[in-house]
């Protein structure tokens, strides 16, 4: 075996593209979810080193504001991540005995985390790969309504 450099956003980029696969081919819901939180936690930090909003910052940021002008207080940032990533977190974390067990849409966690990945993959500047154009255009049939031609 070799041991070689490998820059993380691309690794990134393979965990994602293996989380679609794997999301599409209805294969393992908790699989893509796991790798595609992988992808996007990484994606996600190299946007902040960058200066730029991940896509859970902006989400943030619109959730914050309408949470402002609705309830006259903060969000803040720990809960809403917390909330956002809690399907994600269930599936890689037990940190007590009561924690044998969670209540989850996997399929629907999943998608949402490879929506984001994607979203932090093309706000780093890089392309779409394959696998993220087939997405797309599943996500444009299943979710939106829209069919691809």
């Amino acid at each position: 075996m070799i041991t070689q450099i490998y820059r993380r956003v691309d690794l990134a980029a393979e965990q994602l593209d293996n989380a679609i696969s794997l999301f599409l081919e209805k294969r393992s819901y908790v699989s893509a979810l796991t790798l595609a939180g992988a992808a996007e936690e990484i994606l996600r930090m190299a946007l902040k080193f960058e200066g730029k909003t991940s896509s859970l910052g902006f989400r943030f940021e619109v959730f914050a504001e309408a949470h402002a002008a609705q309830y006259g207080e903060e969000l803040e940032w720990a809960a809403f991540a917390d909330r956002e990533n809690h399907a994600r977190n269930a599936a890689k974390h037990m940190r007590t005995t009561g924690e044998t067990a969670v209540t989850v849409d996997l399929e629907e966690a999943a998608l949402w985390m490879i929506v984001r990945a994607i979203d932090n993959h093309e706000r780093l500047g890089r392309s779409r790969t394959e696998k993220m154009v087939e997405f797309g255009d599943w996500f444009y049939e299943h979710v939106v309504g829209i069919q691809s031609e």
